[in-house]
């Protein structure tokens, strides 16, 4: 039998750098075994401090740019 995938989804369009950073990496290390989380980032800098921290980890994310310039990060445990 397949498990249903929970995906979990957070706005961290209102934080700047590096507190976007601390708390998009929380959340990460929060998510238990098969769970899903989208989060907004609204800026570059939040994106590329938060992807690099990913990478670091061996975690590679998937993001995409939204029309109001933030980012949506995508991130399976």
């Amino acid at each position: 039998m397949k498990k249903d995938i929970k995906t979990v989804e957070f706005d961290l369009c209102g934080f700047v750098c590096p507190l976007s950073k601390m708390k998009a990496i929380e959340l990460i290390d929060n998510l238990a075994d098969g769970e899903s989380v989208k989060i907004a980032l609204g800026d570059t800098e939040s994106l590329k401090s938060v992807v690099q921290e990913l990478k670091a980890r061996g975690i590679k994310p998937w993001f995409d740019k939204e029309a109001d310039n933030s980012f949506v990060l995508s991130i399976t445990k």
